[in-house]
């Protein structure tokens, strides 16, 4: 796509001071919104961390985290996770606590208090 070396001020379509006033009226669903795309996006950046090694194993630990329901066990573990994808328990654990340590403060797990 050409553009233009000399476009008229009113051309440019990202203009953030031209949204200024509508970013103050934000709704809250719109506000809930970024913040959930924010957490996705912290959660796929981990789940493909290291070249994307072991990506199955790390998003059956999110989802063991986030929404163990959703894992076709009766009684979901780490250590289930671990058989499931044929490394150490020890390796799920640790897998499990970074997780849990540099996203834990953003998501809210089960258990917690709503």
């Amino acid at each position: 796509m050409n553009i233009a070396r000399h476009l008229p001020p009113d051309a440019c379509w990202d203009d953030p001071a031209a949204n200024l006033e509508k970013d103050e009226t934000r709704s809250e669903k719109d506000l809930a919104f970024d913040l959930a795309h924010t957490g996705l996006c912290r959660i796929h950046e981990w789940i493909t961390q290291n070249g994307g090694k072991q990506r199955a194993l790390r998003s059956d630990l999110v989802t063991l985290s986030i929404c163990p329901d959703m894992l076709p066990c009766k009684r979901p573990s780490a250590a289930w996770c671990a058989r499931e994808h044929g490394v150490s328990r020890q390796w799920a654990s640790r897998l499990q606590q970074e997780f849990t340590r540099q996203l834990g403060s953003h998501i809210r797990f089960r258990g917690q208090r709503f």
